[in-house]
């Protein structure tokens, strides 16, 4: 009895970590839509600076070419 409570307990943990992170990266992209509404679709700046404002996904450490 004690193991699935254990496996139970494991299950409900994983589903909260998921649930945080999902709602994370809800708050980024839905800061990023606010900033870059007045963006022209031709201005990569303007997306780059909201990006950095709204601490946007970091870019891999390295790139394998």
């Amino acid at each position: 009895m004690a193991k699935w409570s254990a496996i139970v307990l494991i299950m409900m943990v994983m589903i909260v970590a998921v649930t945080i992170e999902a709602q994370e990266e809800s708050g980024w992209t839905i800061c990023f839509r606010q900033c870059s509404q007045p963006c022209r679709s031709d201005d990569g700046s303007c997306y780059e600076n909201c990006k950095i404002e709204c601490g946007g996904p970091k870019p891999p450490l390295s790139r394998l070419r």
